[in-house]
């Protein structure tokens, strides 16, 4: 196989059926910008968007933008619009709070179910975030946060155990777990 060339890529990326989208974001030139876990490129439309929300939504309709807005029913309108991404019912997805703060409620949640257990369980080398979550849930509920490899979760799986935490994809190696 040959080298490929800047010419290659660039009639890659004219060929490319989403190219157009690249124009909906800022991006200072010269940048190839792959990090869309954590902060993606800030979207053109952001700006005005915002100024929008600041100025005329919270500024000037305060507390009533709630419902002139329809700011209390976007969570469901969001939900409803990522759905069909997911294979679900627009119905069956809600959009709230951040990954974060919702792990942070549903472990808590697990350990107030099981007020018997008070280990929480992930892989070893999963999302840091998560697991400092998990953390500092832990520290404040008196419990313990318990890493083990992929291959020894189910083993470490017994009556101590409040919450299994498994990232269904691995964010670093793709690796999928077979969720069955």
């Amino acid at each position: 196989m040959r080298d490929l060339t800047r010419a290659d890529f660039a009639a890659r990326d004219a060929a490319d059926p989403m190219g157009f989208a690249r124009a909906r974001f800022i991006l200072p030139d010269g940048i190839i910008y792959l990090d869309g876990n954590s902060l993606g490129a800030l979207p053109a439309a952001a700006p005005a968007m915002l100024a929008d929300v600041t100025a005329r939504q919270w500024g000037c309709s305060l507390i009533r933008s709630w419902n002139d807005e329809a700011w209390i029913d976007l969570p469901v309108r969001l939900g409803a619009a990522i759905a069909p991404l997911l294979g679900a019912e627009p119905k069956a997805v809600i959009a709230c709070d951040s990954v974060s703060v919702n792990l942070f409620k549903l472990a808590g949640a697990a350990l107030r179910l099981r007020p018997g257990r008070r280990i929480i369980l992930c892989e070893t080398d999963d999302f840091p975030t998560d697991r400092y979550v998990l953390e500092g849930l832990a520290g404040l509920a008196g419990a313990e946060v318990r890493a083990v490899p992929r291959g020894d979760i189910e083993s470490a799986l017994n009556d101590d155990v409040a919450l299994l935490l498994l990232t269904h994809a691995h964010y670093a190696t793709g690796a999928v777990h077979e969720m069955q």
